[in-house]
């Protein structure tokens, strides 16, 4: 399976002042096109040309008190992402999440992984079909039973179902899917984190008395949920390490799973052609009330994963050399915009061709994608939330006939940066 270049241990380039003044001066400009702005664009043109003024694979950015090394080499990034004992979570990622959950997965090293990674593939069903997708289906069709018009109307049907498929029936008063997301906000926030994070206190409390309550199992009646799994599933650890598990379940939907929906549902029903394959699936693999039809849908899971690698909902991602290894500390970021765009995986990088996807052996620039990561820290929730997605979609395009028609998601090739658009849905009648 291609994987694009491979990491030749060529060292590191050093951007200077002048280049960083240069990066700085660019964006400006950038900024003056408006709707036509591509930062991530301008940024990794940037990225790679200090690389091949100054000599080396990655580049060096001059951080106060951490060193940090921008990865843009493809076989690097496997290397980092893949090597488990010699690199683990950075030290940027650490301290958000420890903010609202210090015991959590995506910050694990050593032990504690090795125990909470079992847990988190059973609980989420890594590699198979979920043993309640039936019923996870279902919340989903009701939550997306009416036409969206906008992102917000998606997030906030994301955050419906995934009430009901994490934590189950819970009252009507409390709000977990905004306060996860308000959360969240904290933890991508150095700013807020630092100077308001105590207001957030009350907040984060209220969030976990109400995981405490469904995980006891006084505030839940339904036994199909991922926290009912848990309750199965849990290995020797303490309840409160389990329960921090929780929160980035929950924020899959809203966050990162909701962009990357309403940017598939706006490229697919954008492209003419597309959306008339989309279609055609639907309704050849026949109900799409059923688990087991959502998971014949190839075409439409390829579009996911192709929106995904264009125009990835989680942009970065932090490393460190494990202390173990003897080696100073080192901060390395993965920045996956320019990573997945880059013009060395072909000349089609930049064109939206969910076909890459069905091919038996995978393309240069599929099989580069980070869309959930990959190795040992691959996302263990992928098979999960990639089945949320194609069924809100083949509910939302199949049955109720949205659709988008954004002119600037037409042609190729795309923009590096989502664009600017007017995310407006409509609907152009029953489908199916």
């Amino acid at each position: 399976m291609p994987t694009g270049p491979q990491f030749s241990g060529g060292g590191r380039a050093r951007a200077s002042a002048l280049d960083l003044l240069q990066l700085a001066a660019a964006f400006g400009a950038d900024l003056l096109r408006g709707k036509r702005s591509d930062p991530a664009a301008v940024g990794s043109r940037w990225v790679y040309k200090v690389i091949e003024k100054r000599g080396g694979t990655d580049l060096e950015i001059a951080v106060p008190g951490r060193p940090l090394e921008l990865i843009a080499d493809h076989g690097h990034s496997d290397e980092v992402l893949s090597g488990f004992d010699t690199y683990g979570p950075g030290s940027a990622k650490k301290a958000g999440m420890s903010f609202l959950a210090p015991g959590a997965l995506t910050i694990a090293d050593g032990d504690a992984w090795r125990q909470l990674r079992p847990f988190n593939e059973r609980v989420l069903g890594t590699g198979v079909a979920h043993p309640f997708a039936q019923t996870f289906l279902g919340h989903v069709r009701t939550a997306f039973a009416k036409p969206v018009s906008s992102v917000d109307d998606i997030r906030a049907a994301m955050g419906r179902a995934m009430v009901r498929i994490v934590l189950g029936d819970v009252a009507d008063a409390t709000d977990p899917a905004k306060d996860v997301t308000v959360l969240f906000g904290v933890v991508q926030s150095p700013i807020k984190r630092k100077l308001l994070g105590f207001l957030y206190g009350g907040r984060r409390k209220r969030l976990y008395r109400l995981l405490g309550a469904c995980w006891d199992g006084s505030a839940s009646t339904s036994q199909q949920t991922l926290l009912a799994v848990a309750r199965q599933s849990a290995p020797g650890l303490d309840r409160d390490t389990l329960l921090q598990q929780v929160p980035h379940w929950m924020f899959t939907f809203t966050g990162s799973g909701t962009d990357l929906l309403a940017r598939t549902l706006m490229l697919v029903t954008s492209r003419p052609d597309v959306y008339r394959q989309v279609l055609d699936e639907i309704r050849a693999v026949g109900t799409i009330d059923q688990a087991d039809t959502i998971g014949r849908l190839a075409y439409l899971e390829a579009c996911v994963l192709e929106t995904g690698r264009l125009f990835p909902p989680v942009t970065k991602t932090f490393h460190s050399r494990s202390p173990a290894t003897g080696a100073k500390t080192e901060e390395f970021v993965h920045y996956f915009p320019m990573l997945q765009r880059d013009d060395r995986l072909g000349a089609t990088v930049h064109q939206f061709r969910p076909e890459r996807w069905l091919s038996e052996e995978l393309d240069a620039a599929a099989a580069a994608s980070n869309l959930f990561l990959r190795g040992p820290r691959a996302c263990p929730g992928m098979d999960l939330i990639l089945f949320v997605c194609k069924a809100a979609a083949a509910r939302q395009i199949g049955e109720l006939g949205l659709s988008a028609r954004q002119q600037r998601l037409v042609a190729d090739p795309l923009p590096v940066s989502f664009p600017k658009v007017d995310a407006r849905f409509t609907v152009s009648g029953s489908s199916t």
